[in-house]
Formats: C-alpha cells, sequence, structure tokens
C-alpha cells in the first residue's frame, strides 16, 4: 500500500514519466510475440534530418539501401504532419490524365478579352500557340457528321439511282401501299401501270410521272416519296487520318466525306481539296468556305467510285497578335497582305498601324524582316504576300494619354479625363471626397517626366489644396499624374490602447479622436460583476527628450463612468488600461464526486475547504467503496502528462535514430530490421495513449487525506468493491478470475490462467495494485506475493535483443520502470464498467 502524508498540496506521483508507459507494460505481449517482418511503413515517425546527422560515414551498401528507406518514408510523413497531400492522393494530380487536364485547363482569352483586362497582345508571344486555320472543326477526329440522317428530305434535283426504294401511296377507289426498289436497269415496277424508267431522272420529275400515270385510273389518287436510298462506295486519299474506302449514302456531299475519314491532317490543304471523277478532276473544292461561309457544297453529288482528294498544303503564312483571329492561313496564288489579314478577321483597334512586321525566308538562303508603315487601317497595302510569311501586328502601347489617376484613401479612385487646367480641387473638391482617417498633412502626386519618363514625386497640403483652390498646393495635373492620399494609419501605425481586467472583451483597440476611458470600456463590451467600483488604472508612455518612462494614473472607475472629467482621462496612445475586480472577488470552483458516495455529484469548493471537507458534505462513503481502487485526476497534472510525454516521444525517436545508423553501419541490416520492428511498434502505441492525469491518493487513512488542498475541475472516482484478480500477458490463458480469500498467491493465479508460456520473461513479472501503485519484479518471491482485490497480474513476453546493443533493452527497462501508473487505466476500467 502506497500512502501519503498530510500535505498543503496534492502529492503527484513520483516516477517520470509516469503516464508513458502506462498503457505499454499492457501491449508489450502483442508487440514482441508477434515478431513480424520489418515493415517500412512502421517508419513514419522519425525525422529524415536528424537520421541523415546521426549516420555515420563509410557504411556498406545494405545499411545505405535501409537508411534510405528510412529517409523516404519519414520524408513522407512530415509532408503528411504538415496537412500536404499524400502521395496516392496526388496521383490524380500528377498523373497526367488528359481528360483531367482538360477540366482543369482555362480556356485561353479572346483578344478582345485581352483588351479589356488592360493586357498587352504580343505577337511574339501568340506565335507559340498558333494554331492552323480550320484544323480544330476535325479536332475530336470523330465522324459524327459523316453520313446524312435518312429523316432529311431528299431534294428536288436528287437523280434517282438503282438500288432507290420508293414509297407509293394510293387511295381513293383503290387503298394501296408499294415499296419498289428500283432494279439495276432503272426501272421501277409498279402494280397496274407496269415497269418506268426512272434512272437517272430528277426526282421532282420521276414524282410527277408517276403520280400522272397511277392518276389516270378512275377515282385514284396518289402521292410519291423516296424511302430508303441507295449507298456510294467513295475512295478517300490523301492527308486524311484515316484514309481508305467508304460506304456512304447517296445524299453524302465532300463535306460529310472528309468527317468520315477523321478529318485532316496537319500537312492536309484545306483549299486545294480535289473530286476525281473516272480519272478527270471534276471539281476543286475550297474548304475555307464552309469554314468562313458555310458552304458544304451540297450542288456538288458524290457518286461511287468518286475520289477525294486531299493534297498536301503548298502555301501557308502566319498572322499574329492584334488581329480579330490569329493563326495559321493557307492561301492560293498571289495573295496580298489585305487579303491575309481579312482572312484573320482585320484589324483590331488595338493594332498600331505605324508597324506591321513580315518575316520572310529569301530564296532559301536567309530570312529577312520587313517593316511596313500605314496611315490607317483602310489603307492596308496590295504587299504580296510569300509562303511561309510570319506578319506580326503590334499593339498600341501608348495609353492613358489623357488620364489621370486618383488612388488611395478616397471614396472614388481610379481613372479621370484630363480636362484642360485640371487640378487637384478639381478630382477632390471637398471633404466629402474622402475616405474617414485620412492624413491631410501629406499628400503625392507621382509624375513622369520626359524625356527620361522617370517618376517625379510633387507632395502637398490637402487641406490647403481642398479649401484653397489655386494656391501653391493645388497642383495643376498634367497627363498620367498619380494623385496618392494616404490613410492615418501610414504615418500613425500604432494608434493602438489596450483594455485589461474585469471587462467582457478585454484587448486592444485602435485610438480614436477624443477617445476616454469610459468610451473604451464601452467599446470592451462594459464592466463585468466583479468589477470594481473604485480601482482602475492607467499605464502611459511618458517621452521626455530621448527618455521614455512609464506613469501610473489611477482612477475612480465609477467615476470615469458618470463622465467626470478629472477620472475619465482622454486617452493616448499605447495606453494600458486595467480595471481592477472587487477584494475577495474568486471564480466559481468546483469538484466531481463519482460512485460510493451517499451523494454523488458536483460540488462548490468553498474557501479553505479540503477534499475530506467535501467527502464529508457528500455523506461519506457507501459500504460498497472500494477506497484502495479510487482515482482522483486533475486537470494541470494532465496537461503536464502531456509535455512529458511528447518530450519523452522526441527522446524515443533520436534513440531509434541512432541506434538503427550504428548497427547499419556495422553491416547489420537485419539486426536494424529487427530493432526498429520492436521500437516503433512501441512508439507507435506510445503516441496513441491520452493522457489521464491521476494523483495517487489514499482514501483508507483520513490524515492521508484531511489537509489536501483541491483544485477546480478535480474529479474523484470510488468504484465499487472489486473480488476480482485479472492475469495478462504471456499465460495460456488470460483472464479475470474470482479473488479467493484462502488462496491469494500470485502463483495460485498464475496456475488457474493455464501457466507461463515458453515465451514468458518470469524474472520480470509485476503486479499492479488497483490503487495505482506497481509491485516491481522480485525474481521468485512475487510468485508468493499475496493478492489484493482489483490487482493484476502482468507476464510480459521475452523481447529480443541484438547482441552487442544493450540499448533496446535499456529502453524497454525504462519503460518499465515508469509504469507505475499502468493501474490508472486499469483501474479507471474497472471503476467505469469497462
Amino acid at each position: 500500500m502506497v500512502r501519503q502524508s498530510s500535505l498543503k498540496c496534492p502529492r503527484i506521483s513520483p516516477a517520470p514519466l509516469f503516464f508513458i508507459a502506462a498503457y505499454f507494460g499492457l501491449l508489450l505481449v502483442a508487440v514482441a510475440q508477434a515478431q513480424p517482418a520489418f515493415d517500412a511503413s512502421m517508419l513514419n515517425d522519425l525525422p529524415s534530418k536528424e537520421m541523415r546527422d546521426k549516420l555515420p560515414t563509410g557504411h556498406p551498401a545494405k545499411a545505405s539501401q535501409l537508411m534510405n528507406e528510412l529517409s523516404e518514408r519519414m520524408r513522407r510523413q512530415d509532408s503528411t504532419e504538415l496537412g500536404s497531400t499524400r502521395p496516392n492522393e496526388m496521383g490524380a494530380e500528377f498523373s497526367g490524365d488528359s481528360t483531367s487536364d482538360t477540366l482543369s485547363r482555362k480556356p485561353p482569352l479572346s483578344v478582345y478579352e485581352k483588351i479589356v483586362q488592360g493586357e498587352v497582345v504580343d505577337p511574339d508571344q501568340v506565335l507559340d500557340s498558333l494554331e492552323i486555320f480550320g484544323h480544330s472543326v476535325f479536332s475530336d477526329g470523330k465522324n459524327r457528321a459523316s453520313i446524312p440522317n435518312d429523316q432529311l428530305s431528299v431534294p428536288a434535283d436528287y437523280p434517282v439511282a438503282p438500288g432507290d426504294e420508293i414509297l407509293v401511296t394510293l387511295w381513293g377507289r383503290i387503298n394501296e401501299e408499294h415499296r419498289i426498289t428500283v432494279d439495276r436497269d432503272g426501272r421501277a415496277s409498279i402494280s397496274r401501270i407496269g415497269p418506268i424508267p426512272v434512272a437517272g431522272v430528277p426526282f421532282d420529275v420521276m414524282q410527277r410521272n408517276i403520280v400522272e400515270r397511277i392518276e389516270n385510273i378512275e377515282g385514284v389518287k396518289a402521292s410519291v416519296t423516296m424511302g430508303r436510298l441507295h449507298s456510294i462506295r467513295i475512295f478517300i486519299v490523301g492527308e486524311v487520318r484515316r484514309p481508305g474506302q467508304y460506304t456512304l449514302s447517296a445524299l453524302s456531299n465532300a463535306t460529310n466525306a472528309l468527317f468520315s475519314a477523321g478529318g485532316v491532317t496537319k500537312r492536309a490543304s484545306l483549299r486545294n481539296i480535289k473530286l476525281v471523277r473516272n480519272g478527270k478532276t471534276v471539281a476543286i473544292l475550297d474548304f475555307y468556305d464552309f469554314l468562313m461561309a458555310g458552304d458544304n457544297f451540297g450542288h456538288i453529288r458524290l457518286k461511287s467510285g468518286d475520289v477525294l482528294v486531299v493534297p498536301v498544303v503548298k502555301k501557308m503564312a502566319a498572322v499574329a497578335g492584334n488581329v480579330r483571329r490569329s493563326g495559321l492561313y493557307e492561301f492560293k496564288d498571289e495573295t496580298s497582305l489585305s487579303e491575309l489579314i481579312s482572312l484573320a478577321g482585320g484589324l483590331t483597334a488595338s493594332s498600331w498601324l505605324n508597324r506591321i512586321q513580315v518575316e520572310r525566308f529569301e530564296d532559301n538562303e536567309y530570312q529577312t524582316v520587313l517593316d511596313l508603315r500605314m496611315s490607317d487601317s483602310a489603307s492596308l497595302p496590295s504587299f504580296p504576300i510569300h509562303d511561309a510569311d510570319i506578319v506580326k501586328v503590334f499593339p498600341v502601347l501608348v495609353r492613358d494619354r489623357n488620364a489621370v489617376f486618383l488612388e488611395g484613401n478616397v471614396m472614388r479612385p481610379g481613372k479621370y479625363e484630363l480636362k484642360e487646367d485640371m487640378r487637384i480641387s478639381t478630382l477632390i473638391p471637398d471633404y466629402q471626397a474622402l475616405r474617414s482617417e485620412t492624413y491631410f498633412e501629406y499628400a503625392i502626386i507621382k509624375r513622369q517626366v520626359p524625356p527620361s519618363y522617370a517618376e517625379r514625386l510633387l507632395s502637398f497640403n490637402l487641406v490647403n489644396a481642398i479649401e484653397d483652390p489655386g494656391s501653391p498646393d493645388d497642383l495643376l495635373l498634367e497627363a498620367r499624374d498619380r494623385i496618392i492620399i494616404y490613410h492615418r494609419d501610414r504615418f500613425e501605425p500604432n494608434r493602438m490602447v489596450s483594455l485589461e481586467g474585469a471587462v467582457n472583451a478585454p484587448g486592444q483597440y485602435s485610438l480614436l479622436e477624443n477617445m476616454r476611458i469610459k468610451d473604451l470600456i464601452l467599446e470592451g463590451g462594459g464592466l463585468t460583476d466583479r468589477a470594481s467600483i473604485d480601482r482602475g488604472e492607467v499605464y502611459r508612455r511618458v517621452f521626455e527628450g530621448d527618455t521614455v518612462s512609464t506613469r501610473k494614473i489611477r482612477f475612480c472607475i465609477d467615476c470615469a463612468m458618470e463622465d467626470d472629467p478629472s477620472h475619465n482621462l482622454e486617452l493616448r496612445k499605447f495606453d494600458k488600461i486595467y480595471i481592477r475586480s472587487k477584494p475577495g472577488w474568486e471564480e466559481e470552483r468546483i469538484i466531481e464526486l463519482r460512485g460510493e458516495f451517499v451523494y454523488p455529484g458536483t460540488y462548490v469548493i468553498l474557501a479553505g475547504e479540503t477534499l475530506a471537507d467535501v467527502i464529508d458534505r457528500a455523506g461519506g462513503f457507501t459500504g460498497r467503496a472500494h477506497l484502495e481502487a479510487a482515482i482522483f485526476t486533475r486537470q494541470s497534472v494532465k496537461k503536464m502528462e502531456e509535455e512529458r510525454n511528447r518530450r519523452y516521444i522526441r527522446k524515443l525517436e533520436n534513440d531509434i535514430m541512432k541506434i538503427t545508423a550504428e548497427i547499419a553501419s556495422k553491416d547489420n541490416p537485419e539486426d536494424a530490421r529487427i530493432v526498429l520492428n520492436q521500437q516503433l511498434a512501441l512508439l507507435e502505441r506510445l503516441k496513441n495513449l491520452e493522457s489521464v492525469g491521476r494523483i495517487v491518493v489514499d482514501l483508507t487513512h483520513r490524515n492521508s487525506f484531511e489537509d489536501f488542498t483541491l483544485e477546480s475541475g478535480d474529479v474523484l472516482t470510488v468504484p465499487p468493491k472489486l473480488y476480482t484478480i485479472s492475469v495478462l500477458g504471456e499465460v495460456f490463458n488470460p483472464s479475470t478470475f474470482q479473488l479467493n480469500p484462502r488462496e491469494r498467491k500470485t502463483e495460485y493465479y498464475l496456475e488457474n490462467a493455464g501457466g507461463l508460456k515458453d515465451g514468458a520473461n518470469r524474472r520480470d513479472i509485476y503486479i499492479i495494485r488497483a490503487n495505482g501503485s506497481v509491485i516491481p519484479k522480485r525474481g521468485k518471491r512475487i510468485l508468493h506475493y499475496k493478492m489484493s482485490a482489483g490487482d493484476v497480474v502482468v507476464v510480459p513476453p521475452k523481447i529480443r535483443h541484438v547482441s552487442g546493443y544493450r540499448i533496446f533493452m535499456d529502453t524497454i527497462d525504462a519503460i518499465y520502470k515508469v509504469a507505475v501508473t499502468a493501474g490508472v487505466i486499469v483501474a479507471l476500467s474497472f471503476g467505469t464498467g469497462k
């Protein structure tokens, strides 16, 4: 039994780091018994920098590999603790998935969006992303538009051909429907009329002929439409993505055919596509007509056996910069600069006409640069364009030629038109144009002065400029002047006062004009109930030449709140105001009594009360109280344990690094893995422990807690009497057994648990008492120790350690020595019914 003498203050359990091993002693069984193979994922808590600092030089290759693995694991763990994305979570971001890249990539801004946003369109930067005009139409490479819909109406000039289906409907005296397919001889055989030649006949002519023939029958009307049309087979060759033979609808045109082939390649000509029929070129198609005017070549009918040839582009020039659509454009024959820029949509309003630059290759020998100048956009020269020319249209750089800028602490900052004889008072006619807290003594104009256009600073007094228009401070403005009005905080950045003590919202507040003590107290939420009516203090800095001192000024709080000018002082910068509490004021302190008390619950601690006084107020203990297993916890002790635990974890991490580096340097990587495996498992469990804040208090003797002083938040738990003994660890049947009053020796309960396993550490068996104390190892004598209700026998396993390296075993021994509070969790679990 651990006894406690009478004290004026609580006695904390003397063992250092006492909480760290509370859970350790109960978990050693699982850690060493399994002896799993080394898992590098268990290295997550080790700092890689410390590992590198402690790693000896010249270690073997195997040890180096182990250390590299350790370092990488630690780096990834550090990133996780800092809140960064785990590698597996970063996969989507860096996997190169084109779909996610497309979704996350913003579409490029148009030239007009750039103009509105004030961005200068530099043609040299545009060249990097220039696209061939027209190729984006085929960007997806699919043939969704390749075959016309069968529901489309058949044009009147469609030539009927073998394989077409004709739908004939008769009504009146005869009601019939006929589906007639034109045979290979070009005839349509209609009942009651006979065969009619239709091949090569336009649809409207065929329709009219059949209707007239049928309606010659008295009392019969007829309608004729086209059903399923015949298919045609054509060849698409040249610079297309999928050249070959294609089967298309008879209504298909050249545009549909190009889409069927997946579009054209980047080498293709879009303006010289040939339609070859029976070995002769029957049409040359300019795809720009489709792209710019919507002409899809519907007037050119495809026939079976046709060949669509897409040749290589021969002439192309680039237009970049301040045009409506920068790009690479194909041109035919001779083309002028004006025609090329017309293809690009024309010049924008931001284009600089004094210089349009053309870069050109001359005679396959060198490249030249030509600068063109024009008076206006309507006078583009008939300058001839050559193949591979690069036309650059530069931007207008001279902007805001007649503007001035108003900035800073004003109501309407921004750009203003510069008018004749415009002055500061024109922009700021009165104080209403300014925001609050404006600094009036100093404002500036930043002016660009030619010829270098270096900025020159002109200062002025804002009050004089507003109140005395035309005065020397009311400066005359020039183009691109920047008028800057400052906030007061720029020149007085620390205009703060502090309010502390018995107020609802203590803290720092901005010092306002004519602010007094009462104003500050009200801004701080007013006084609390504990505020003194008399005791207030102001601490003020006093500046005398180069020296600074602090002066204390006492004031009556009640008088200040009643606007007594001798107490409601005007505040100055850096003042600190303290509102003192009423004499004898204390915050309410409480203690909670749980379990076997006559009147358990929460009690307010009165002045001078001890633990014995509060227990008496609770009616004392019940007859079922197990005083030896009482648990007393305190918040201040819990915080102390948490800090102690953190320090020990840091020390243990450093020890692990030192051991691993030392073993690895001596070419024992397998031994290093075993040590790391054991220690890191313990370290992981140590990090998951939760502090309790227990103080060992002996309630079996009143004189041990008669003078035990209390703190707010204390909790005392007295469980019911326990008539059990628990056996944990390396036994065949770890269990909890009923206490046998006639058999109280340790060996009796070990035998009931099936006896010790071969892996049991017989020399280090220990007992955790119900009150939290530990009966340490005593060799064979521990087996004859007389157990009490609620005691726990712990049989630890044999821990394998590396021969010649006792450091690990020393660590385990240290953990064991601080296990004096292992009973905290055990007793608490019993006390709460767990």
